[in-house]
């Protein structure tokens, strides 16, 4: 295997290891149930793939709605979760395409 082999399995890891976490924390945690937790973290890793492409500023207006959601519906710890896991699913992309 070669390093850059090794580069992408150390960011694929990181991806799952992240988006386990927000899934155990948000149904353990927040005792939240399982299927909207796991819907809406579908739904996160699937504007990740669309929007990873868009200029910078156009993630901080995502993340912006994302905790304006989060404040509007009571789950302030959920939505700052998928904030964490949008971004690092953001970073992971921009790292593998170069």
């Amino acid at each position: 295997m070669g390093e850059t082999e090794n580069k992408k399995m150390l960011i694929l890891f990181g991806v799952i290891v992240t988006t386990l976490l927000v899934i155990l924390i948000s149904i353990l945690g927040l005792s939240m149930s399982p299927v909207p937790v796991c819907v809406i973290v579908l739904l996160e890793a699937g504007i990740v793939v669309c929007l990873h492409d868009v200029p910078i500023w156009l993630h901080g207006l995502v993340v912006i709605a994302q905790v304006i959601a989060g404040i509007l519906t009571s789950n302030i710890i959920f939505m700052l979760l998928c904030c964490v896991m949008y971004l690092v699913g953001i970073l992971a992309l921009r790292l593998l395409r170069d």
